[in-house]
């Protein structure tokens, strides 16, 4: 994207206005697709999470054959959730899901099982009164919905040709150890362009190694692809991965070589997948987070951290000690980023070309979405 409008920052408005909130939750939220969570949560049947989508409660649930179903999280008799969450997601196992306001019972693939109250009225049929459906599918270790009505049929899942970068890591093998939630005083936008280019991290991340690499990014579609490249290549590895490119033939092999190598942050991959979903992955170690519009200026955001097997106890606290160090300067920058735009700062700001194209990328999206274009 290299137009003058696209390289432009967006408007504080747009960041602090609830008008404007309101807007983006219904067009992005509740008109496509985002994700909710990791298929962890709903691997077994019986298993359920809830989230919230765009404002509208969703409630996913693999059914007792194993199919993965999504569902508004509303009772059809007078509208209590059938699985209350006092605001935060949920994660459970039920049997059945049964409303806690009158009783009704409905079955994991949402059809109602028992509507006590309603034995011999007339005209009343159950099969009217099956739980509202919501589209749902999984990518990598991903679930995502779109509550939209014909969701499925009108805005098939496809993330483009970019998803296929994370062929090559063990995506199977990576184990779920820590799963972390908070809530940070900033527009969930401030947390997608932050890790949608790598700009800030020798200002902000002192700490990280930054000379001698460069981070190359490309976006398609939905996605922001970024990728490690030594400039001055030291070793057979890292001179594989000068010339290699994340979705070519050539990485897998790439990949594989540093999966056996000491090195345990090497041939990594950093993926937005708009609207919400970030990912840091390498071959034993994975991050993702992603993010959950509660007002203009608060957004929760649920992490998970994977390892591959052969990380012990030890390995990963210290590896988590240091990620908390990085995540922590991000979201105090983005805390402080936030109160600019809460004041009602323009700074009618221009982008890089070089360095903030993947912002002008998500930008792009978020315009695409609110006129209808995407």
């Amino acid at each position: 994207m290299t137009s003058e409008t696209a390289l432009r920052t967006l408007p504080a408005s747009w960041y602090a206005s609830r008008d404007h909130f309101a807007r983006e939750r219904d067009a992005i939220f509740r008109h496509g697709w985002s994700c909710v969570g990791v298929t962890d949560d709903v691997a077994d049947p019986g298993s359920y999470m809830t989230a919230d989508v765009g404002g509208q409660p969703v409630l996913v649930v693999r059914d007792t054959d194993g199919t993965l179903r999504a569902f508004l999280n509303v009772c059809r008799h007078r509208g209590s959730p059938l699985v209350a969450t006092d605001g935060e997601p949920a994660c459970g196992h039920a049997r059945a899901l049964g409303c806690p306001y009158h009783g009704w019972v409905f079955r994991l693939d949402g059809s109602l099982s028992r509507a006590n109250g309603m034995d011999g009225v007339a005209g009343f049929d159950p099969a009217e009164s099956a739980l509202f459906p919501v589209a749902v599918t999984t990518w990598a270790r991903f679930v995502f919905v779109n509550p939209s009505a014909g969701a499925a049929a009108e805005q098939p899942f496809d993330l483009g040709p970019l998803a296929a970068a994370l062929d090559p890591y063990p995506l199977d093998s990576y184990v779920l150890h820590v799963r972390e939630q908070h809530r940070r005083a900033f527009n969930w936008k401030v947390g997608v362009e932050n890790f949608s280019e790598n700009f800030h991290t020798p200002f902000v991340h002192p700490e990280l190694v930054t000379a001698g690499w460069d981070y190359p990014l490309v976006t398609d579609g939905p996605v922001c692809l970024a990728w490690d490249r030594p400039l001055d290549p030291r070793s057979d590895l890292e001179r594989a991965l000068a010339t290699a490119r994340p979705g070519d033939r050539d990485w897998a092999g790439v990949v594989g070589a540093a999966g056996d190598s000491a090195e345990p942050y090497i041939a990594g991959v950093y993926a937005t997948v708009f609207p919400n979903l970030l990912i840091s992955i390498f071959p034993r170690y994975m991050s993702a987070l992603h993010l959950t519009p509660v007002a203009p200026n608060l957004t929760l955001q649920r992490n998970y951290r994977f390892w591959t097997p052969d990380a012990d106890e030890e390995q990963r606290a210290t590896e988590l000690a240091a990620a908390h160090v990085v995540a922590e300067q991000d979201l105090s920058m983005c805390e402080a980023v936030q109160r600019g735009y809460d004041a009602g700062i323009d700074t009618d700001g221009w982008l890089s070309p070089a360095w903030e194209n993947g912002v002008a990328h998500v930008h792009g999206l978020v315009r695409g979405a609110l006129d209808g274009s995407r």
